[in-house]
């Protein structure tokens, strides 16, 4: 009895360290070379995975980006915890959170949600995984921002959070004029 748990545990463990090659490869897909080049083949190839084991962890592309969502979701909370660890509590949160979004994985993200504007099970698992992101990533800022906590800070939030998804955006064509817009809005949210 002891042989066969064993054996399950082995086989467990193995399967996890393939889904998570996967993973990793869906996610480097996305980030390298975009929505609409992540493909099964593209995945199964850089997970150097064979096709078997591949659609035995993912039995659709979209089962697979679902997953690769909340692969990309955990991977951007660590990023912003790490940086909230780093960092003292301080008045200019928004530099924080911008650090967020200043990433090849904002991008991975972005095609996404794109992508879920057609994909329903996509744009559910989107939502689900964002909610959840949204409210990790507000306990973590507002950790460090500094006493006293402005009473308007969730408006000034969501606003910041828009903002940002927008100049994250413009800046995929442009940077022109990017440090001087994050000024900007800062000295706007900060009253001055």
């Amino acid at each position: 009895m002891a042989r066969t748990e064993g054996r399950q545990h082995s086989d467990a463990a193995r399967s996890q360290q393939t889904r998570d090659r996967i993973l990793r490869a869906a996610v480097d897909c996305l980030i390298e070379d975009g929505y609409a080049a992540t493909s099964i083949g593209a995945v199964q190839a850089r997970a150097d995975v064979s096709r078997g084991a591949l659609l035995h962890q993912y039995p659709s592309k979209a089962q697979l980006l679902v997953d690769a969502v909340r692969h990309l979701s955990d991977q951007q909370m660590r990023e912003v915890e790490e940086t909230t660890k780093t960092t003292p509590r301080d008045p200019d949160w928004t530099a924080v959170l911008w650090r967020s979004f200043a990433t090849p994985l904002f991008g991975a993200v972005l095609e996404l949600w794109v992508a879920a504007r057609t994909d329903e099970e996509l744009r559910s698992a989107l939502l689900r995984h964002q909610r959840e992101l949204h409210g990790n990533i507000r306990a973590s800022i507002l950790a460090k921002v500094a006493d006293p906590v402005p009473a308007n800070f969730d408006t000034i939030f969501e606003m910041t959070l828009t903002y940002f998804r927008g100049l994250a955006l413009t800046t995929i064509l442009s940077i022109k004029h990017r440090d001087k817009l994050l000024d900007d809005w800062r000295a706007i949210i900060s009253g001055g």
